[in-house]
């Protein structure tokens, strides 16, 4: 038996097993009118995947060749290719041509996911206030777990050494990026892998919509205010000051809530980007 054999001989029908009301075997009127039935390529893929997820493949090493892996799975070359493809959109195989090529284990970033939830974002006509709103939940969260941490002072430092970036001079769009930078890194340092993933991914629309909202901010001499008021929560943060961290955050994002509502408007993502 190959290994797409043994692939399928384990895999589970796609509606549950039960008796019929009769206390008999299930029949066709009881199942789902359409099954499908999934793509060589797609079992294939499946397979190597769950190896990469595994840790049994690990980033920077080189799958088997294209004959080995065609016996491994008794599957024929366009098979074979057509589950490379889908390992490839998946960011978790990077296939090199030529005589010294072949597929290697490659492990996507935060930036892939990034792309794509922007992109679906922009589709539904997401409006920066929404956003805006999005941040005023999360990033309150980030400071509290943050100031959990054993090493919240060196972490605070080295945070605050990334806010001395954050100057009036500076573009919106550079405040803009440093702004998303420290909170990644506040997220990452929190050890909540779930939060600094989604905080991530979601980095893209946050640079448009802190960019519209920092743009106007020097007219009113207000530029290096978002500078001090993560100062200030930073200190809590060293203090171990869970509740005055997240707080403190919080009270800010929605005392200036509608002053950034207003300067947002119904300016959507895709405003944004055809603004760029």
């Amino acid at each position: 038996m190959n290994d797409l054999e043994q692939i399928e001989s384990d895999s589970t029908p796609p509606w549950p097993r039960r008796p019929s009301p009769r206390g008999g075997a299930v029949t066709l009127s009881q199942v789902p009118d359409r099954v499908r039935i999934p793509k060589t390529a797609e079992v294939v893929a499946r397979a190597i995947r769950t190896q990469i997820l595994r840790g049994e493949l690990r980033e920077g090493e080189s799958l088997p060749s294209e004959s080995e892996l065609m016996t491994q799975f008794g599957v024929s070359r366009p098979s074979l290719r057509e589950a490379f493809r889908i390992l490839e959109s998946e960011r978790l195989i990077e296939v090199r041509r030529g005589s010294r090529g072949g597929a290697l284990v490659t492990h996507p970033d935060v930036s892939v996911a990034a792309r794509y939830l922007g992109l679906l974002m922009q589709l539904d006509a997401v409006e920066l206030r929404d956003v805006y709103d999005a941040r005023t939940l999360l990033e309150p969260l980030g400071f509290r777990l943050l100031a959990r941490q054993p090493d919240r002072a060196e972490t605070a430092d080295r945070l605050e050494a990334l806010l001395a970036e954050l100057t009036p001079e500076l573009a919106q769009e550079d405040q803009s990026r440093i702004y998303v930078s420290f909170f990644e890194e506040l997220f990452r340092s929190s050890r909540n892998k779930t939060l600094a993933l989604v905080y991530g991914a979601l980095s893209e629309v946050l640079r448009q919509e802190l960019a519209n909202a920092f743009d106007g901010g020097r007219d009113r001499g207000k530029s290096n205010e978002p500078h001090r008021s993560l100062g200030r929560a930073l200190d809590r943060v060293r203090a171990g000051d869970e509740d005055g961290a997240a707080d403190y955050w919080r009270h800010q994002l929605v005392h200036v809530a509608g002053q950034v509502h207003g300067r947002h408007g119904d300016k959507t993502l895709v405003d944004m980007t055809t603004q760029q």
